[in-house]
């Protein structure tokens, strides 16, 4: 009988990186049991939340303030972001150093100064931007980022946003070198096209299609995108296992879904649990976490 397979050892190794980024963002703005949607949380779980999962091995933490409180009573995103942003990266800090990497939202604000002042004042390594908020913010907003040393993290939310990065971001000569490429798409949404409209997903074949697509148009505009997929809706481990398989990076949290599985109501219990799930599936594929300085290797930061 003639035999068609020859030795394994022949067939290539895939390039699928080694090391894989895992990040999370904690606020509970997802949680939906309670008044409105809303969780009110205070300012101390929030920083613990945090610490579990720098813990955990997350390399970066998004920090964002919705109906987070101090020990006053007052909401952290009506406060000066400064001083917000401050009462947790402090603790934070002076627990880890810089073993984690700090991403801030830089819409908390009433002014675009007030807004870009956390990157002013030196504690945001990274910024989340969509390319399709309005050409006045964004624009004035990567040139802050940039001037300040805080790397663009320019947020993708379906597939036309990613041309128009092209246009804005890219052809412009405004963002040149590394990026740190993100991809969130598969919430639902209350009205129509809106600055943040994502493509719909509603089963696998969708969000399949939805990834493939954009990590091929990703590719086309930057080569060397690192791309971190977020999370997001109901399909929160069946993404993760996809980006993971196709090397991306993974970024979690109960701040854009407390979902375990698309086809069940069954909820993470915490955002621990949600890091330790993503370390699993990762360790199943043949990767392993990276560190906040590896990762800052990859954006192309300066080590810390």
């Amino acid at each position: 009988m003639a035999h068609f397979v020859t030795a394994m050892h022949k067939q290539p190794i895939w390039d699928i990186p080694a090391k894989i980024g895992i990040s999370c963002a904690v606020s509970n703005r997802s949680s939906e049991d309670a008044d409105h949607g809303h969780v009110v949380s205070s300012i101390e779980r929030y920083i613990d939340e945090a610490s579990a999962v720098i813990e955990e091995g997350a390399y970066m933490v998004h920090i964002d303030f919705t109906w987070v409180t101090d020990e006053k009573g007052r909401r952290l995103d009506q406060m000066p972001p400064v001083e917000s942003y401050s009462m947790v990266l402090e603790p934070l800090r002076k627990r880890y150093g810089y073993g984690f990497i700090a991403n801030l939202n830089v819409l908390n604000g009433a002014t675009f100064e007030e807004c870009m002042s956390p990157v002013v004042a030196g504690l945001a390594e990274i910024c989340p931007c969509a390319p399709g908020h309005p050409a006045q913010f964004i624009e004035p907003a990567i040139r802050t980022m940039l001037a300040n040393g805080a790397l663009p993290n320019p947020v993708i939310h379906n597939s036309g946003e990613i041309e128009l990065a092209k246009r804005r971001l890219l052809d412009t000569g405004l963002m040149k070198g590394p990026a740190m490429w993100g991809m969130l798409f598969g919430l639902p949404f209350d009205v129509g096209r809106t600055l943040l409209s994502g493509n719909c997903v509603m089963d696998v074949d969708d969000m399949v299609r939805q990834m493939m697509l954009m990590t091929h148009q990703l590719r086309k505009i930057q080569p060397d995108a690192q791309i971190v997929v977020v999370a997001a809706g109901r399909a929160t481990l069946y993404m993760t296992t996809l980006a993971t398989m196709l090397g991306h990076h993974i970024h979690v949290g109960t701040e854009d879904s407390r979902y375990k599985y698309p086809n069940a109501n069954e909820q993470f219990t915490s955002n621990v649990e949600m890091v330790r799930h993503a370390k699993q599936i990762a360790a199943l594929h043949g990767r392993k976490p990276a560190t906040a300085n590896e990762m800052r290797a990859l954006f192309g930061m300066p080590e810390r």
